[in-house]
């Protein structure tokens, strides 16, 4: 028989986990002390240690936790019925007001990218390969089905979707402005070029 899940349990783990994510973010791992954690969420040091072992474990579930919902984004819209050009603006219009809901998320995986001093190392490559593969399949198909050129690159193709979509991302968390149907804008130079 499994255990129910207590209600207040995840709301403290979530509690923690968001206001963890915050100072990562703002602060940096190095400069954020298991004290300043605390006291952000509103917790005590040992309730901080009964729901992750150290600052270094709820660094890496946070992060761990925002790669896999990127990651089953990318599942998601790839298994979802619809042309491809439908999917990508999906993808696009999902991941943008994904970043623009919860911008230190953003900001925290951007200084994944570049760690700091002692911050956990993690493998970033290994999503961005894994979401260039999902995708590669779907311009495979849009290939295939005749909705792209047959002489495109699909993978070259992926890259520059995915390259132009993480710019939005991060041009809305700088505080740039990115108008409702940026994501749009970004499929339509994908499916129609910006040639004459």
């Amino acid at each position: 028989m499994s255990q129910a899940i207590d209600p207040k349990a995840a709301d403290v783990r979530s509690q923690i986990m968001e206001a963890a994510t915050h100072l990562f973010a703002e602060k940096g791992y190095g400069s954020t002390s298991v004290r300043e954690l605390v006291e952000a969420a509103g917790v005590t040091k040992p309730t901080l240690y009964y729901y992750f072992d150290n600052k270094e474990a709820l660094f890496l579930e946070i992060v761990h936790g925002h790669i896999e919902g990127l990651e089953q984004l990318v599942q998601m819209v790839v298994q979802s019925p619809g042309s491809v050009q439908e999917r990508l603006r999906q993808f696009a219009r999902l991941y943008v007001s994904g970043a623009e809901e919860n911008k230190d998320a953003v900001k925290l995986l951007m200084t994944v990218k570049s760690p700091e001093g002692d911050q956990p190392k993690v493998d970033l490559m290994s999503m961005h390969l894994a979401a260039i593969q999902h995708l590669t399949v779907l311009f495979e198909e849009g290939i295939a089905s005749g909705e792209l050129r047959s002489t495109i690159d699909p993978q070259a193709s992926v890259m520059a979707f995915i390259g132009t979509v993480n710019l939005l991302c991060a041009a809305c968390v700088q505080g740039m402005p990115v108008t409702p149907d940026s994501p749009d804008k970004a499929v339509d130079i994908i499916f129609f070029g910006v040639g004459a």
